[in-house]
């Protein structure tokens, strides 16, 4: 993302959560750091040469906002002003990094886990509507999700039961997960969760979620993020682990088949 210029609404929002987040006193505080914020970032964009600080006035807020909010605009207050060489010792790295620490004390510990989203290993707070409904950069504090907005549904971790994947002469993985790991992670059985004896490891690179599948009395299992619109199927492949709990979830001990070659 290339960089732009912040509105100063962006920064004023800076110093208001710095308020509302007890990293802030006095509103004369409040003014200090709304210019430290504006030159360090003026010094990233190459549009301040140290003369005199920027003339910055804050206006403070009406409402409370909401941390997953200002935790989306510290992110990218922090990204469009660190271009600088002494950024890493600078007082507004320091402010920021306390702004952020005082944020994530006000968020549930869910909210704060790390979870997967697609391809990737996220935050879960990201996932959040206040969170994703924050624009990158905003132009007025209106646009800011009021505390109290955006905290239901936090993205949990999902854990499941861990699986080895078994091969024979005749498995033709087509890309499929025995082609990259040996692993998989159980996740759930058709559209719930698995009951909670099972719940017990955290899906990986190394070992990807896979959900069981109840097709004619036996289970299948499919990778969760299989391609939307592709049909999976066996690729001689299957599942089984030692784990007591195995048959206690699937009914008996026996391995089940991985269904997850695609064709076009």
């Amino acid at each position: 993302m290339a960089p732009f210029e912040l509105h100063r609404a962006h920064v004023n929002a800076l110093v208001n959560a710095g308020l509302q987040f007890d990293v802030i006193d006095t509103v004369d505080d409040a003014q200090q750091v709304g210019r430290m914020l504006l030159t360090q970032h003026y010094r990233s964009l190459g549009k301040h040469d140290d003369a005199e600080p920027p003339d910055y006035h804050l206006t403070l807020a009406d409402f409370w906002f909401h941390p997953a909010a200002v935790l989306r605009l510290l992110d990218s207050y922090e990204y469009q002003s660190d271009e600088t060489t002494d950024w890493d010792t600078s007082p507004t790295q320091d402010w920021t990094t306390r702004l952020r620490q005082a944020l994530l004390l006000r968020l549930p510990p869910e909210a704060k886990a790390t979870v997967r989203h697609g391809s990737l290993h996220v935050s879960a707070y990201t996932l959040l509507p206040a969170y994703a409904d924050t624009p990158w950069g905003i132009s007025s504090l209106d646009q800011i999700p009021h505390l109290g907005e955006g905290t239901s549904e936090v993205p949990t971790v999902r854990k499941g039961l861990r699986a080895q994947i078994l091969t024979g002469y005749l498995h033709t993985p087509n890309g499929g997960l025995p082609a990259r790991v040996r692993e998989v992670t159980i996740l759930g059985i058709d559209d719930g969760e698995l009951p909670p004896f099972a719940q017990v490891s955290t899906p990986s690179d190394d070992a990807p979620g896979v959900c069981l599948l109840l097709r004619h009395g036996e289970f299948i299992a499919v990778p969760v993020d299989a391609p939307p619109g592709k049909h999976v199927i066996a690729s001689g492949a299957y599942l089984h682990t030692g784990d007591s709990r195995w048959r206690d979830l699937i009914g008996h001990r026996l391995p089940i088949p991985l269904h997850d070659r695609t064709e076009p």
